[in-house]
Formats: structure tokens, sequence, C-alpha cells
């Protein structure tokens, strides 16, 4: 940038402060709401929660929306308590009070496009009887027990100045109300009959497809470094009795002969205790600090606080011990005694069994954390491009993206960009999001038998080559076997083109290449770490695909795969490092991808020397019991989910959710 236009932009910058300067001098509005909600059901009973964050905006003034979007929102949940499906309006009623007019006010209802109040649908079926005007905020349809959430933001318009007369020393004063009544809305009785059109409809209830497709794309683009819920921490603690027992290697074996205590220190052995502790409320973790390692009977507990973390004996595969002693987790202990000491012992895989000590302490306190869904409202369909055109995917905690198909109920991840749609195997009875069962899985599988080489984590691979497709892995076969025993009947429903992307493309850093046991991270391992999902596959030989698709390697025999660590993160889990590793993620686990079981993702992460043990570890991403991101050897046994393409024009009947799924498919 040359010296002249640098100082242009000063002089510009200068100028916008000093306006914005005399317009917050100019502006002495009130936007405040008066009285309480109000709720108009009918027979139904909706409960309004969260009313304490009143709509109450002092001393406002004209701000852009990338400001107005960061502002603290107004919060409430809707509730069906009735045992009715019902439909829900809610919307903004100004008030008799209110003068300021609504066209100078810009409204953003949870991640929706940004619009100024007077663009938003009008309503002439007024709750409150002061009611002068009301805007349609949201539609929607609750089965009974599910919630909604919204959030709503309001400011001034940036466009408005000191000219604008109408608007100066002038109150805007609204309430948020809702009506409801038996729900009547099903995407095919206003003839959205393909499971495509009907996805889409569906979102916003409308009668217009188009209408549906504008709004969806008017979205703002999720932060994908947050979960959806947005999740938040909270430490707790309470008052605990009883005994913590920790079993570490024998002191004695420190400095012997003896071949499986060679890799033991006097320090290692002896259980850590710290002085103080940290909470990181952002991870949901307590970080022990001022740690000591001593002989406990040395220790005064009673003079001042001690804390204490998962501590205990691993055997290694070369048969040695290897004692741990973590200093992050979830749950910490207050130490107020030591108990004693006893002879114990740990067993190795091959069941020899080493001496050892079990050490018993007393407990006065235990602290753990709670997990507090801050935010809601990032939830629905949104777009992203991917190989075949724009897909519109799921995110958040949605409860209408329920399919039943062949004896199996699925959900749907997303509409790909051919228009067909890809759906994740969900058990063989509905499941409510957040709900752990095995049946959400078609079993376990490893994804290859071995970790000893980069080149098992192929979906398919070929020994030496970086993209190879010679040999199926062991899930690929798992998978290809539940087609065959549950979907070949059903084959004509299902599509052939879109393929399943197991992105092997490496990292541009020699000579980390993708075969061998040379240190190798995927491209996938970098989209995780820094929380950027893609929907596109870089290299041709992993996009896994049928001979008669248009793209991809058409090496499929079945037209089934896994879903891909970055579907995981579009549905609203998110990625990024903490504290170095994957498995201290973020997660949220009321999200419609939740198990409560380890299940294997189609991405792999690379290959390494872990931790300087003497053997190579070949890693794939998987999702873990608590929903989150973590990587782990192709040679685990983890939840199978099969995912596959449904065409886009098999007509269905149904809304979606668990009580109503997509069903009934026909050609």
């Amino acid at each position: 940038m040359s010296k002249k236009r640098t100082v242009w932009l000063i002089i510009i910058l200068i100028g916008l402060c000093t306006l914005i300067g005399i317009s917050y001098a100019i502006w002495r509005l009130t936007l405040s709401q008066t009285g309480n909600n109000r709720i108009a059901t009918g027979c139904l009973n909706l409960e309004l929660i969260k009313e304490e964050n009143l709509i109450n905006l002092q001393n406002a003034y004209p701000m852009y929306d990338e400001e107005g979007k960061t502002l603290t929102p107004y919060s409430f949940t809707i509730t069906n308590t009735c045992d009715m499906f019902a439909s829900y309006m809610v919307q903004l009623e100004m008030t008799e009070t209110s003068t300021l007019p609504i066209e100078y006010i810009r409204a953003m209802i949870n991640n929706e496009a940004i619009e100024n109040l007077n663009e938003y649908e009008e309503s002439t079926d007024y709750v409150n009887t002061d009611t002068t005007e009301a805007r349609i905020l949201a539609r929607g349809s609750l089965g009974n027990g599910d919630s909604e959430d919204y959030t709503l933001r309001l400011w001034i318009d940036s466009d408005v100045d000191q000219t604008t007369t109408d608007a100066i020393g002038k109150t805007l004063s609204a309430k948020i109300t809702i009506t409801a009544s038996p729900s009547t809305y099903s995407p095919i009785d206003y003839g959205f009959t393909t499971l495509h059109d009907a996805i889409l409809a569906n979102e916003y209830q409308v009668t217009e497809l188009q209408t549906a497709i504008d709004k969806i794309n008017q979205k703002q683009e999720p932060d994908f470094t947050q979960t959806a819920p947005i999740i938040e921490w909270q430490e707790n603690s309470t008052t605990s009795s009883g005994t913590l027992s920790y079993t570490m290697p024998r002191v004695e074996d420190v400095g012997s002969d003896l071949d499986y205590a060679s890799n033991l220190t006097e320090s290692n052995v002896r259980v850590g205790f710290a002085t103080s502790y940290r909470f990181d409320a952002e991870e949901g973790k307590y970080y022990l600090e001022n740690m000591i390692y001593q002989d406990p009977t040395t220790i005064d507990f009673s003079s001042q606080n001690y804390y204490i973390c998962n501590a205990g004996t691993n055997v290694t595969s070369a048969n040695r011990l290897s004692p741990y002693n973590n200093t992050n987790c979830t749950t910490i202990y207050q130490i107020s005694g030591y108990t004693g000491s006893a002879s114990a012992t740990v067993s190795g895989s091959d069941g020899t069994s080493y001496p050892a000590t079990r050490y018993s302490f007393t407990r006065s306190r235990t602290y753990n954390q709670t997990e507090l869904e801050s935010d809601k409202s990032d939830k629905g369909l949104y777009t992203v491009e991917d190989d075949y055109g724009t897909s519109y995917y799921y995110r958040g905690s949605v409860k209408n993206n329920y399919v039943y198909f062949a004896g199996f109920y699925w959900r749907i991840i997303r509409i790909n960009g051919n228009g067909t749609i890809r759906m994740i195997c969900d058990g063989t009875v509905a499941h409510p999001n957040g709900e752990s069962s095995t049946d959400r899985q078609a079993g376990t599988s490893q994804f290859n038998q071995t970790y000893t080489d980069n080149m098992y984590v192929g979906y398919m691979y070929t020994n030496g080559e970086v993209h190879g497709l010679e040999t199926s892995s062991v899930i690929k076969q798992a998978n290809d076997n539940f087609y065959t025993s549950n979907l070949a009947s059903y084959e004509s429903y299902i599509d052939t083109n879109a393929g399943f992307c197991g992105d092997r493309s490496t990292l541009n850093l020699e000579p980390r290449v993708g075969t061998g046991t040379v240190t190798t991270f995927s491209k996938g391992y970098m989209r995780v770490s820094t929380s950027t999902p893609s929907l596109i596959c870089e290299d041709v030989n992993d996009l896994y695909t049928t001979p008669s698709s248009s793209k991809g390697n058409k090496v499929l025999t079945y037209p089934i795969g896994l879903i891909t660590a970055d579907e995981v993160m579009l549905s609203g889990n998110s990625g990024g490092f903490f504290n170095g590793t994957y498995s201290y993620q973020k997660s949220t686990l009321n999200s419609y991808l939740t198990t409560g079981n380890n299940f294997w993702t189609l991405t792999p992460v690379g290959g390494y020397n872990t931790f300087g043990i003497t053997y190579w570890n070949a890693l794939v991403f998987n999702m873990t019991s608590s929903n989150k991101i973590d990587d782990n050897s192709t040679n685990h046994s983890y939840g199978l989910r099969p995912v596959i393409n449904i065409r886009s024009d098999v007509t269905v009947s149904g809304n979606g959710t668990m009580q109503n799924p997509y069903y009934r498919f026909a050609n």
C-alpha cells in the first residue's frame, strides 16, 4: 500500500468515527419489552422459558450488521407439553406506546438472514389487545416433549443518521407472542412429494419451494470453531466421602534389573498431588498445578488442600510397566487423608501379572463440570459446495431429518449437490437426539486388521501406493455385507452416482508420504485441526463411486460408504486443537449423530510413531461415545454406521419427525 493511500484511509476512518460519535449523541432511543410475553395456544400448552432476558436496548445507536450479529441476544425456548403434534407461530407485536418506525430496526432471528423488521411477513392475528402491528419471526411444529430454541437480536440500521428526523428520540416497545394449534402441515399436502423437495419445503413449512431455498441460501455462515448448540462449561463441586484407590508400580522395583520395570523412575511411580488447580470453562477441564510426587506417608494432608486426578499403571506391548499421572481431567478430587497401601497386581494383554501397590486415600470434595447449551439457535439446513454442486446439510440439534427405509431408521446428513439425499443408519427403532444405544449402529468393525503402514488408512488400499485401490478394508467388507443383507432388494431407490470421500491427500511437507512408515498427516487432519470442513474431494482416487458414476474412482461394488469427519463438523461438532489432542475437543451431546458409542468416519488422519513407542500407528478419525472427534489406530473395533444416498425423485409421505418420519418410498 502506498503512503498516499494510507493517509487517505486514516482520514476516512477518523471521519467515520466522528459520524458515529455524533449519531450516538443524537440517539437517545429506548427499545424495551413491556409486560410479559404472551402465549395463545388453544387446546395446547406451550412453555416459554428464559423470560428474564427482556428485550431492552438503552441509548442504542446505528450500527453495521457485523456488529449487530455480536450483540447478546434475547433467548427463549418453546416446549410442547401437550400430547399432540403442534404447529406454532412466533411474532413480534409492537404496542400502542411504540413510536419508532420499524423500518429503522434490523432483526436477526437465530442464524437467519438479517432484515429490517418491516421486511418480515406482516400478521394481523394479534395476541395482545394493545398491539398496533405485528411481524412473523418464525413458524414451526413440535411433537410432544419437543422444544425449539430461538435467539433474537435487534439494532438500529446503520443507514439511519441525524437527518432521519422521524427516528430521533423515539421508542420501540414490543413483545414476543406465540400462537399454536394442532399441526396440519405436511410437505406432501402441498405437492412436495419427492424426498428432495419435502426436505427443503419442511425447513420453513412453506407452500412455495423457492421461498425455502431462498431463505436457506440467505442464512449466515456458521462458526465451525463452535459447536451447535454452542457449549459452555460450568464448574461444580460437592462434598463427598469415601476411598480413592490408585494402583501404581512398586517403588522397590525402580532401579532393579527386572525387565518389566526398566521404564520406571522413582518420581513417576509416586501418585501425583497438586496444591492448586485451574478450571478451563472453554474446555470443561481441570488442570492440576504445583504438582508433587512423593511418599504419601510424608504428606500432612491437614496442612493445606491437595488435589488429585487419574493415576494408575499400564502394561505396554513390550510387557513393561508404564505408570501414568494425569494432570488434567474432567473430574478431580480433594484429598483429606491417606489410609494405607496394599500389595496388588496388574495384568498385561497376554494375561501375565506384575506386582504393584494399591494406595488408598480419603476424599473430601469432588469437582466436576456441567455442559451447558448456551445457544441452540444454530440449527437447520445450510449450504456448502460439494463435488456435484450446492449441498444442503443439516446442522445442530435437528429433529426433522428422520427417514424409515428398508427396515431401519436413518438420519439425513445432507442433500448432495446432484440432488440425491445422503443419510446415516440410526437403528431399527427411532431414537431421540442424544440417546445412547448400540442399536444405532450395525455392529462393530475394525477399520483394518493392522495399523503398521500408512496405507491402512484407506477404505481401499494398495501396498506402496498413496491412493491405491487394490484391496478392500475390513470396514468396507463389513459395509458391503450390510448392503447385501439388508439393502439389495431396495437398490432401485438407492443412488449410484454420488460418491464417498476418503481423502488421503497429504500435506505438502516432504518427505510426508501416504505409504510406509514415514510420518504422514492428511489434509483431512488439517481441516479438522483448523475447523475448516470441506465437501470437495481433492483426489479422484479417494472419491469412492460405483462404475456407473460420472465421477470418482468407480471401484465400489455396492453404493455404500461412511460419514466423513468434514460432515461431522458441518453437523455441529467443532474441530480444532485442544491441548494438542483431539480427544478434548468440545462436544455437543444432543447432536443427531450422537449414539453413546465410538464409530468410524471415512477420513484418514495419517500415520506416525506414537509417543516414541516402537510401533507404527495408522490413524483414522472416529466419533467418540461423548460425541467428540478423535483419532485412533485402524485396528480398533468401533461402530459401523452405513451411509447411503437415496435418489432425488423417490416419493415419500411423512414430515421427517421421529413420530412421523419420511417413509413409504415409491418410484
